[in-house]
C-alpha cells in the first residue's frame, strides 16, 4: 500500500514514522480495497494531529485524531480507520 506521508509544523521522528508504518501495515488484510492512503501530522495547540484520509472504492474514509503524544495519535487513528474499513467490507459484500 502506498503511503503519502506530509508533516505540517512538526518534523516527523523516525521512531513516529516507523510506528506509523507497522500500524497502517496491519491493514493488509485490506489492501484490496484501498486504493491511495494520505496521512498529515501536523503540531497544533491541542497537540499533535494525525489525519489519515484512505479512498476504497468509490468511498473516503478519513480519522482526525489529536492527543499530546504523536504515537497515541497513530493508534487511535488507525483503529478508526480499521473500524470503517471492517464496516465498508461488512456493509459492501455482506449479500
Amino acid at each position: 500500500m502506498n503511503i503519502e506521508l506530509t508533516a505540517r509544523h512538526y518534523e516527523i521522528a523516525d521512531r513516529a514514522k516507523k510506528h506509523l508504518e507497522e500500524e497502517i501495515g496491519t491493514l493488509a488484510i485490506y489492501e484490496d480495497y484501498v486504493s491511495s492512503c494520505k496521512v498529515i501530522m501536523e503540531k497544533t495547540k491541542e497537540g499533535e494531529t494525525i489525519d489519515i484520509s484512505m479512498h476504497v472504492r468509490g468511498k473516503d474514509l478519513i480519522a482526525r485524531v489529536s492527543t499530546n503524544d504523536m504515537i497515541k495519535s497513530i493508534d487511535q487513528a488507525v483503529a478508526k480507520i480499521e473500524r470503517q474499513l471492517k464496516k465498508f467490507k461488512e456493509k459492501r459484500y455482506a449479500r
